[in-house]
Protein backbone atom coordinates (compact mmCIF):
# COMPACT_ATOMS: atom_id res chain seq x y z
CA UNK A 1 0.00 0.00 0.00
CA UNK A 2 1.03 3.59 -0.67
CA UNK A 3 -0.09 6.37 1.67
CA UNK A 4 0.15 9.86 0.17
CA UNK A 5 0.53 11.86 3.35
CA UNK A 6 0.35 15.13 1.41
CA UNK A 7 -3.24 14.39 0.37
CA UNK A 8 -4.52 13.46 3.84
CA UNK A 9 -6.90 16.00 5.42
CA UNK A 10 -7.38 14.17 8.72
CA UNK A 11 -11.08 13.40 8.23
CA UNK A 12 -10.87 9.93 9.86
CA UNK A 13 -13.07 8.39 7.15
CA UNK A 14 -10.57 5.53 6.90
CA UNK A 15 -10.79 4.69 10.60
CA UNK A 16 -14.57 4.95 10.66
CA UNK A 17 -14.91 2.68 7.62
CA UNK A 18 -12.48 0.19 9.16
CA UNK A 19 -14.25 0.09 12.52
CA UNK A 20 -17.60 -0.39 10.76
CA UNK A 21 -16.28 -3.11 8.44
CA UNK A 22 -14.56 -5.12 11.17
CA UNK A 23 -16.55 -4.17 14.29
CA UNK A 24 -13.36 -2.97 15.98
CA UNK A 25 -13.82 -2.54 19.72
CA UNK A 26 -13.87 0.81 21.49
CA UNK A 27 -10.31 1.94 22.19
CA UNK A 28 -8.68 -0.33 19.60
CA UNK A 29 -7.68 0.62 16.07
CA UNK A 30 -6.69 -1.10 12.85
CA UNK A 31 -5.93 2.27 11.29
CA UNK A 32 -5.65 5.69 12.93
CA UNK A 33 -4.73 9.16 11.66
CA UNK A 34 -2.35 11.26 13.73
CA UNK A 35 -2.52 15.05 13.91
CA UNK A 36 1.07 16.26 13.94
CA UNK A 37 2.66 19.63 14.71
CA UNK A 38 6.11 20.45 13.40
CA UNK A 39 8.46 20.92 16.39
CA UNK A 40 10.12 24.05 14.95
CA UNK A 41 7.77 25.61 12.38
CA UNK A 42 4.02 26.37 12.25
CA UNK A 43 3.42 23.35 10.04
CA UNK A 44 0.76 20.73 10.60
CA UNK A 45 0.39 17.29 9.08
CA UNK A 46 -1.90 14.26 9.10
CA UNK A 47 -0.45 10.76 9.13
CA UNK A 48 -2.56 7.60 8.75
CA UNK A 49 -0.97 4.55 10.38
CA UNK A 50 -1.82 0.86 10.24
CA UNK A 51 -0.10 -2.52 10.26
CA UNK A 52 2.84 -2.27 7.88
CA UNK A 53 2.70 -5.97 6.88
CA UNK A 54 6.45 -6.14 7.29
CA UNK A 55 8.48 -8.62 5.28
CA UNK A 56 10.55 -9.23 8.43
CA UNK A 57 7.63 -8.91 10.83
CA UNK A 58 8.79 -9.12 14.46
CA UNK A 59 5.26 -10.04 15.60
CA UNK A 60 5.52 -13.37 13.74
CA UNK A 61 8.62 -14.47 15.62
CA UNK A 62 7.33 -13.05 18.92
CA UNK A 63 4.14 -15.12 18.93
CA UNK A 64 4.75 -18.40 20.84
CA UNK A 65 1.73 -20.11 19.26
CA UNK A 66 2.47 -19.43 15.57
CA UNK A 67 -0.84 -17.57 15.47
CA UNK A 68 0.55 -14.81 13.25
CA UNK A 69 1.25 -15.96 9.70
CA UNK A 70 2.28 -14.52 6.38
CA UNK A 71 -0.13 -15.20 3.54
CA UNK A 72 1.06 -16.13 0.07
CA UNK A 73 0.53 -12.56 -1.14
CA UNK A 74 2.73 -11.16 1.66
CA UNK A 75 0.04 -9.95 4.00
CA UNK A 76 0.53 -10.61 7.71
CA UNK A 77 -2.56 -12.11 9.33
CA UNK A 78 -3.57 -13.24 12.81
CA UNK A 79 -5.09 -16.71 12.99
CA UNK A 80 -7.78 -16.12 15.60
CA UNK A 81 -8.24 -19.83 16.21
CA UNK A 82 -4.60 -20.15 17.33
CA UNK A 83 -4.37 -16.90 19.32
CA UNK A 84 -4.44 -17.27 23.12
CA UNK A 85 -4.12 -13.50 23.76
CA UNK A 86 -0.43 -13.65 24.54
CA UNK A 87 0.71 -10.03 24.35
CA UNK A 88 4.26 -10.44 23.13
CA UNK A 89 3.17 -9.57 19.60
CA UNK A 90 1.84 -6.24 20.87
CA UNK A 91 5.15 -5.18 22.40
CA UNK A 92 7.18 -6.56 19.46
CA UNK A 93 5.55 -4.29 16.86
CA UNK A 94 7.44 -0.99 16.42
CA UNK A 95 4.34 0.59 14.90
CA UNK A 96 1.88 -0.16 17.71
CA UNK A 97 -0.33 -1.89 15.16
CA UNK A 98 -1.69 -4.73 17.31
CA UNK A 99 -4.28 -4.43 20.06
CA UNK A 100 -6.02 -6.97 22.26
CA UNK A 101 -9.74 -7.19 21.51
CA UNK A 102 -11.29 -7.76 24.93
CA UNK A 103 -14.62 -8.75 23.41
CA UNK A 104 -13.21 -11.53 21.24
CA UNK A 105 -10.31 -12.15 23.64
CA UNK A 106 -7.94 -12.22 20.67
CA UNK A 107 -5.18 -10.06 19.21
CA UNK A 108 -6.36 -7.90 16.32
CA UNK A 109 -4.89 -5.68 13.60
CA UNK A 110 -5.25 -4.60 9.99
CA UNK A 111 -5.23 -7.39 7.41
CA UNK A 112 -5.85 -5.22 4.35
CA UNK A 113 -9.48 -6.44 4.40
CA UNK A 114 -8.78 -9.97 3.15
CA UNK A 115 -12.52 -10.83 2.74
CA UNK A 116 -12.99 -7.77 0.53
CA UNK A 117 -9.87 -8.06 -1.60
CA UNK A 118 -10.44 -11.78 -2.14
CA UNK A 119 -13.57 -10.88 -4.12
CA UNK A 120 -12.01 -7.99 -6.03
CA UNK A 121 -12.96 -5.10 -3.73
CA UNK A 122 -10.55 -2.58 -2.27
CA UNK A 123 -9.90 -2.37 1.48
CA UNK A 124 -12.62 -0.43 3.30
CA UNK A 125 -10.23 2.40 4.20
CA UNK A 126 -9.17 2.86 0.58
CA UNK A 127 -12.75 2.93 -0.66
CA UNK A 128 -13.81 5.44 1.99
CA UNK A 129 -10.94 7.92 1.60
CA UNK A 130 -12.28 11.04 -0.18
CA UNK A 131 -8.87 12.40 -1.21
CA UNK A 132 -7.10 9.36 -2.66
CA UNK A 133 -4.61 9.25 0.19
CA UNK A 134 -4.65 5.44 0.43
CA UNK A 135 -3.72 3.37 -2.61
CA UNK A 136 -3.77 -0.42 -2.60
CA UNK A 137 -1.70 -2.46 -5.05
CA UNK A 138 1.31 -4.70 -5.55
CA UNK A 139 4.56 -2.90 -4.80
CA UNK A 140 6.54 -5.90 -6.05
CA UNK A 141 5.01 -5.61 -9.53
CA UNK A 142 6.91 -2.86 -11.42
CA UNK A 143 3.96 -2.48 -13.80
CA UNK A 144 1.39 -1.97 -11.07
CA UNK A 145 0.20 1.70 -11.08
CA UNK A 146 0.69 1.88 -7.31
CA UNK A 147 4.28 0.64 -7.59
CA UNK A 148 4.95 3.11 -10.41
CA UNK A 149 3.58 5.98 -8.30
CA UNK A 150 5.65 4.93 -5.26
CA UNK A 151 8.83 4.86 -7.35
CA UNK A 152 8.15 8.17 -9.09
CA UNK A 153 7.38 9.98 -5.82
CA UNK A 154 10.22 8.47 -3.80
CA UNK A 155 7.88 6.81 -1.32
CA UNK A 156 9.62 5.58 1.80
CA UNK A 157 8.95 3.28 4.73
CA UNK A 158 8.08 4.47 8.21
CA UNK A 159 10.83 3.76 10.78
CA UNK A 160 13.02 2.08 8.17
CA UNK A 161 15.84 1.86 10.73
CA UNK A 162 13.84 -0.80 12.58
CA UNK A 163 14.76 -3.20 9.77
CA UNK A 164 11.30 -4.72 9.40
CA UNK A 165 10.96 -3.94 5.66
CA UNK A 166 7.36 -2.63 5.67
CA UNK A 167 4.99 -3.26 2.77
CA UNK A 168 3.36 0.12 3.39
CA UNK A 169 5.25 3.16 2.13
CA UNK A 170 4.59 6.90 2.40
CA UNK A 171 4.72 9.78 -0.04
CA UNK A 172 5.74 13.01 1.68
CA UNK A 173 7.01 11.38 4.86
CA UNK A 174 9.42 13.60 6.80
CA UNK A 175 11.70 12.63 9.67
CA UNK A 176 9.91 14.85 12.20
CA UNK A 177 6.70 12.89 11.63
CA UNK A 178 8.35 9.74 12.96
CA UNK A 179 9.81 11.26 16.11
CA UNK A 180 7.87 10.39 19.27
CA UNK A 181 5.15 8.86 17.11
CA UNK A 182 3.12 6.57 19.42
CA UNK A 183 1.92 4.31 16.62
CA UNK A 184 -1.53 3.02 15.76
CA UNK A 185 -2.94 2.43 19.24
CA UNK A 186 -3.83 5.15 21.73
CA UNK A 187 -1.32 5.59 24.52
CA UNK A 188 -2.22 6.56 28.07
CA UNK A 189 -2.78 10.31 28.25
CA UNK A 190 -2.38 10.89 24.51
CA UNK A 191 -4.48 13.86 23.40
CA UNK A 192 -6.03 13.89 26.85
CA UNK A 193 -7.56 10.42 26.41
CA UNK A 194 -7.68 8.50 29.69
CA UNK A 195 -8.77 5.14 28.27
CA UNK A 196 -5.80 2.75 28.28
CA UNK A 197 -5.68 -0.02 25.67
CA UNK A 198 -5.47 -3.36 27.40
CA UNK A 199 -7.64 -2.42 30.37
CA UNK A 200 -10.56 -4.64 31.21
CA UNK A 201 -13.67 -3.72 29.19
CA UNK A 202 -16.22 -1.41 30.79
CA UNK A 203 -18.49 -3.08 33.30
CA UNK A 204 -21.54 -2.82 31.03
CA UNK A 205 -19.95 -4.88 28.23
CA UNK A 206 -21.70 -8.24 28.15
CA UNK A 207 -23.72 -7.38 31.25
CA UNK A 208 -27.22 -6.16 31.86
CA UNK A 209 -27.13 -2.57 32.97
CA UNK A 210 -29.13 -1.74 36.06
CA UNK A 211 -31.86 0.82 35.74
CA UNK A 212 -30.99 4.08 37.47
CA UNK A 213 -32.63 4.62 40.81
CA UNK A 214 -35.26 7.33 40.57
CA UNK A 215 -35.30 9.99 43.23
CA UNK A 216 -38.72 10.32 44.93
CA UNK A 217 -40.59 13.55 44.36
CA UNK A 218 -40.70 15.83 47.42
CA UNK A 219 -43.95 15.88 49.30
CA UNK A 220 -45.95 19.07 49.29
Amino acid sequence: MVIDQVRCVGCHACAIACKTEHDVQLGGFRIRTHYLDHPERPVHGFLPMMCMHCQDAPCITACPNDAIVRLDDGRVEISKSDCDMDTRCVSACPYGAIHIDRQQMKADKCNFCVPRTDVGLEPACVEACPTGTLLFGDLDDPEDPVAILAASKGAQAMKAAAGTRPSVVYIGLESWMEKDNPGVQLQSGENGVIYEQGDAPPAHVGETRKKPTTRPEPEN
